[in-house]
């Protein structure tokens, strides 16, 4: 058995959810919940950084990172790949899914401000992430037209879409200067039929195990 190390969130399917779905490897997972910010978890003797996802292999030896966890997952079957083997679409693909992990980290930074009192708050730090993630929801929806079919890239994207949007609700009412009912669809109307229509798969409805 493979073990994964991974925050459930409600209502929320991580993107290492979804590969590990599309790749159809649920039955040799154990999956085991770990929480990075609680005061007491055993996590960096496991990973040094102290994040999660993890992926403890038969070996003992352990993945981290979700690039790298979706990659070894997506090298256990045969279906058609998440990552594309060579040539442009390879890069793109890839580069695609390194935008949305910046997308995904700068929301998790933004959230940690938010939690400390306003008057503790950065406004100019937050309101240089808000451009960083105004940037990048601006490239994806350039970027959609050159979608081929469901990559990693995609798969990565809509993780990122769909924590931003189940989070900016609390996001916007913690963090100083920032808008609780910011809908990233509006005045994108490329990005929000794309998000539609992959918001309706499975792979990012169902969880591994019900919340």
């Amino acid at each position: 058995m493979l073990k994964l190390l991974y925050t459930p969130i409600a209502d929320y399917v991580h993107t290492v959810e979804s590969v590990v779905q599309y790749v159809g490897v649920a039955d040799q997972l154990e999956l085991v919940p770990t929480r990075p910010y609680d005061t007491d978890t055993q996590l960096p003797t496991i990973n040094p950084l102290g994040k999660v996802p993890v992926l403890i292999l038969e070996s003992g030896e352990y993945l981290a990172g979700g690039p790298v966890i979706y990659e070894y997952l997506d090298s256990l079957h045969r279906r058609r790949k998440l990552y594309p083997a060579k040539g442009p679409q390879r890069w793109r693909t890839l580069r695609q899914a390194w935008m949305a992990d910046g997308l995904f980290d700068t929301l998790v930074l933004m959230i940690v401000e938010a939690w400390l009192p306003r008057e503790q708050q950065r406004p100019d730090y937050l309101a240089r992430c808000w451009g960083k993630v105004m940037h990048i929801l601006d490239q994806i929806e350039r970027d959609i037209p050159t979608y081929a079919r469901l990559d990693i890239g995609q798969m990565r994207t809509m993780g990122a879409l769909l924590f931003m949007r189940l989070k900016m609700a609390q996001l916007g009412a913690g963090g100083v200067g920032l808008d609780p009912g910011y809908d990233f669809t509006v005045a994108r109307p490329v990005l929000a039929a794309w998000f539609e229509l992959l918001a309706r798969k499975r792979l990012f409805r169902q969880p591994l195990v019900t919340r």
